[in-house]
């Protein structure tokens, strides 16, 4: 047989590079190796054996092949659409891969690109198909060649994972992503109303999601036992896949009948969600408006639905976790010290507003001491639970109470003035006095009270607490059971504070003050890490004055900006200084003040210094404290993000004392988070400090951080800190707070640490 010239061509299929959108489709490639009947024979064999679903669309649009891949992939026999349209088959392009030219037809449009689209199949299943159309020369006549495969799994785990992923990741709340979930199952089966529910710590259901139900629904659910006749109760309560075929019929199913099949809906399969370690969580249902039992594509979405609400679960619980462990004492279950302020601080911004009184009463339990040392600790905690329920009893629900510590409770009462204070200081007396049963030993508790009054005796919660700590201590002078309040005779320890005051200034003003310097020890290497710059004031007249006494003076009394500012440069100036002595010190850290942020002249200043004193930004490290987090002052995140655009680095300081959200730090642009050292004091005998310190090394890792733990005194709290992955320390077991040229002794006698090791 003679053979003739390129009677067919076809045209080889091109794909834009998502990377390379200007690169052009391949040539046309002529067939000329076989003649025309030869090719007629081989190329139909050839495509309708093929694995993918081939179609072959002619000029008109209209389909004149159809493979048995392609049978099985739309669901239809070819007898059905040969000859037919090709937008039979395929759904309105919501969003084309570009712009489509006039009078361009869909299937014209496609050529050259790679798409996925929802198949809609005669049974009324949906799928997912990724389609690719190439043009094909064949006899003068222009036909065009659809290549398709099943990709529904593929794009049911793809979708799934990443929308519910990414919500997670954004700290979207456990209800946000739960709907989400649902929304999306529906989205990609509409044939499904997806629910999801909860089992709280008692074995009770709640609902988490349910988009397609009116909230009476949900309501309903709410508080069901797992064991009740309904079909996601029944499968939280046995553990296993629960199928109801027919709703109306079925007698397993409970009160919700009527209501459900007043929806419309008259099928639900519901699957349980599992922990890894087998516990049930809650369940999966999904509800069908037909009598019918699931399919291979809702098989896969509950798989994949399942496993995802088990994380977000999971993480939920976590987060609980954390936050408790953070903000409530463990052994009363009260809040501690971090959140009592926080809700204390909110309470007295309310008053404040609303121009009312509130009172705060401090609470001291006698001879506590006593009970601790005669019956030992377990019989003083139990003392102390006594104590705090009796105390939570006895205030309103608008009341704040919170463990202070030790011995000590805080109560705010709000709305309250002097007279209500005296009528509850009383009461509570009384209510703390009644004897109380603890092992085989009857005891009667006496407490004493002290109590201040907002606005008059001052207009935070620092200076409430500390006023009526000290009423509290002239309570006691009067004897056990009583209470004081804070009076004139008090007031000589706000004049020793306005002379303290008047000292700061002069020394600050006149070089009295002195920067210490304390190592950072890489306790892998052993190798110094950097160094953390802290001011000292010694006074002729007050003697050694505690950073804890005069720096909160200094906020107040509006010096802590000129105070911040000398540390700053003088910190500075001494690393050139060690740096020109050839001393290898990596850097230096300087704690600021919240306040300092409210400065917008705060990044200069620094850029400043550095120029000064010929230092790289990487050279220093700025501490914050987590009061950062919560301020609402608009110059804070912008002198932050300023300062970190200089390539200064930022660290969080007393980490975990704090009332911070892990959503605000995923936003500040934070290098370093230094564990406080009240977590470091009691790791070696406080299982719940282990868990929380162990939670704070996570959170860093997690969040690429480095992670220092301070106040380290003991071998046995290096330990057990290196052991959850720390790596830099600071605190006595390696060296106190010293002068700079103590601090090059110390570097020249200890250069190797080995003694450490």
């Amino acid at each position: 047989m003679e053979k003739r010239g390129s009677a067919v061509t076809l045209q080889k299929q091109h794909f834009y590079n998502d990377k390379h959108p200007d690169l052009s489709p391949l040539p046309f490639i002529p067939l000329s190796d076989m003649d025309d009947i030869a090719l007629a024979d081989f190329l139909p064999q050839v495509i309708e054996q093929a694995c993918n679903a081939i179609v072959v669309v002619d000029s008109d649009d209209r389909i004149v092949f159809f493979n048995a891949a392609a049978e099985q992939l739309w669901g239809r026999n070819r007898d059905t659409v040969l000859g037919a349209d090709i937008s039979r088959l395929m759904p309105p392009l919501q969003d084309g891969p570009q712009s489509r030219l006039p009078g361009q037809s869909e299937i014209d449009h496609l050529v050259g690109h790679n798409v996925e689209l929802p198949i809609e199949r005669p049974n009324n299943t949906r799928i997912w198909a990724e389609i690719s159309v190439s043009r094909v020369q064949a006899c003068e006549q222009t036909m065009r060649l659809v290549v398709a495969r099943n990709i529904t799994i593929a794009k049911v785990h793809k979708t799934l994972r990443y929308q519910v992923l990414k919500a997670m990741a954004e700290t979207e709340s456990l209800l946000e992503v739960m709907n989400l979930l649902c929304q999306e199952i529906k989205r990609i089966a509409p044939e499904i109303s997806a629910t999801i529910m909860r089992i709280d710590a008692s074995g009770h259901l709640h609902s988490l999601a349910a988009p397609d139900f009116p909230p009476e629904y949900g309501h309903q659910i709410d508080g069901a036992e797992t064991d009740q006749n309904v079909s996601c109760t029944m499968a939280a309560f046995r553990g296993e896949p629960v199928l109801i075929r027919d709703i109306e019929n079925d007698p397993s199913w409970g009160n919700t009948r009527q209501q459900v099949l007043a929806l419309g809906y008259k099928a639900c399969w519901s699957v349980p969600v599992k922990t890894r370690e087998g516990r049930v969580m809650g369940a999966l249902a999904f509800y069908y408006r037909v009598c019918r039992r699931p399919n291979k594509l809702h098989v896969q979405l509950a798989e994949i639905g399942v496993y995802l609400c088990a994380l977000a679960m999971e993480r939920a619980e976590a987060r609980a976790r954390i936050h408790h462990l953070a903000f409530f004492d463990d052994l009363t279950d009260l809040p501690n010290r971090s959140l009592l302020h926080v809700q204390a601080n909110q309470a007295i911004a309310q008053a404040s507003r609303e121009n009312e009184q509130l009172a705060v009463l401090f609470i001291d339990i006698d001879r506590f001491k006593q009970v601790n040392d005669s019956l030992g600790h377990p019989a003083g905690d139990t003392l102390l639970r006594i104590v705090a329920s009796r105390l939570r009893e006895a205030i309103r629900e608008v009341d704040i109470l919170g463990r202070y510590s030790g011995d000590e409770f805080v109560i705010v009462l709000t709305q309250c003035d002097s007279v209500r204070a005296t009528d509850l200081a009383g009461r509570l007396l009384a209510v703390l006095s009644a004897p109380c049963r603890i092992g085989e030993i009857t005891l009667n508790p006496a407490a004493s009270i002290g109590i201040s009054l907002f606005p008059d005796n001052g207009r935070d919660m620092n200076t409430l607490i500390h006023q009526a700590d000290m009423a509290m201590y002239q309570a006691k002078h009067k004897g056990s059971g009583c209470f004081s309040f804070f009076s004139g005779q008090l007031n000589q320890i706000a004049k020793e504070r306005l002379t303290l005051e008047t000292a700061l200034r002069e020394a600050l003003f006149g070089n009295q003050l002195q920067v210490y310097y304390q190592p950072q020890i890489n306790i892998e290497t052993h190798q110094l890490h950097g160094v953390e710059a802290l001011v000292r004031w010694s006074h002729a007249h007050f003697g050694q004055i505690s950073p804890s006494r005069f720096i909160p003076l200094a906020e107040e009394c509006g010096l802590i900006n000129v105070l911040s500012q000398w540390v700053l440069n003088e910190a500075c100036r001494q690393l050139a200084h060690w740096r020109q002595q050839g001393l290898v010190v990596p850097s230096v850290s300087v704690n600021l003040s919240p306040t300092d942020f409210h400065n917008l002249k705060l990044p200069h200043h620094i850029e400043s210094v550095l120029k000064a004193h010929d230092l790289k930004p990487r050279d220093l490290l700025v501490e914050i404290t987590e009061g950062v987090l919560m301020d609402s002052n608009p110059s804070t995140m912008k002198t932050l993000n300023e300062i970190h655009a200089l390539g200064v680095r930022l660290s969080i300081d007393d980490f975990g004392t704090g009332y911070s959200s892990l959503g605000y730090l995923r936003h500040l642009p934070v290098h370093e988070l230094k564990l406080d050292q009240s977590f470091v004091r009691d790791l070696d005998h406080d299982r719940a400090t282990r868990a929380l310190t162990n939670a704070v090394m996570h959170i860093g890792d997690s969040m690429d951080l480095t992670v220092i733990a301070e106040g380290v005194e003991h071998p046995t709290q290096r330990n057990l800190l290196k052991a959850q992955g720390y790596q830099i320390v600071q605190g006595l077991l390696f060296s106190p707070p010293l002068p700079a040229t103590d601090l090059e002794r110390w570097l020249d006698e200890n250069l190797s640490f080995t003694q450490w090791k």
